[in-house]
């Protein structure tokens, strides 16, 4: 799926959560109070500013992650490890390798 399709879908996602939350806040508004009503409110719309939010976020920034998607994704490539070097102890150079090799 192309950059755009991806970025539009995200943006009617967003917009259509939005509208949703928006009519749980009218649905909310006509009904009488009892308790805990006015926290279902607040909630729905700090929901509602957050999906905004995105929704201008993701529309400002749009024509930029288009361009980005656009540039070839270069692989760095990583030196090459070295083997580590051999390195062999010898009796002399271990006291504990003499005596086992003495024995």
């Amino acid at each position: 799926m192309a950059a755009e399709e991806i970025l539009d879908a995200a943006i009617l996602q967003l917009r259509a959560k939005s509208l949703e939350t928006f009519g749980i806040i009218k649905d909310l508004s006509k009904q009488d109070a009892h308790e805990g009503h006015a926290d279902k409110i607040a909630n729905a719309a700090l929901r509602l500013a957050q999906l905004e939010g995105g929704l201008m976020t993701l529309q400002q920034y749009q024509s930029v992650l288009l361009e980005y998607a656009k540039t070839p994704i270069v692989e760095e490539e990583l030196p090459e490890e070295e083997p580590p070097e051999d390195h062999v102890i010898t009796p002399e150079q271990s006291p504990t390798l003499r005596r086992s090799l003495e024995k």
